[in-house]
């Protein structure tokens, strides 16, 4: 039995423009991916940006759908619909 405290989980924030089929695409690979190589280490805000607007401007984006790795830090980002896992893996420094 380890006594080492489990890692931070990764802190993500996923931003999206309502229902459309890229948002709901981007929303989908995401949880499909999280699922498959890092199950319960991770927390995922999803923020519609026409529900908040204001949102976009506290973080930055300029774009949706965008992905962001809050933690660990550095930040970094993906913008799309997150179907290129290669692209994911580097960016949540999955191995």
């Amino acid at each position: 039995m380890s006594t080492e405290p489990a890692p931070a989980p990764l802190k993500l924030g996923l931003f999206v423009t309502g229902a459309t089929a890229r948002s709901r695409r981007a929303v989908d690979n995401l949880k499909r991916f999280c699922d498959l190589y890092i199950e319960d280490q991770y927390e995922l805000e999803i923020v519609d940006l026409y529900r908040h607007p204001e949102r976009a401007r506290e973080a930055q984006v300029v774009a949706a759908p965008t992905l962001i790795r809050f933690f660990p830090e550095p930040r970094r980002l993906a913008i799309g619909d997150l179907t290129d896992s290669r692209a994911l893996k580097s960016l949540l420094m999955v191995t």
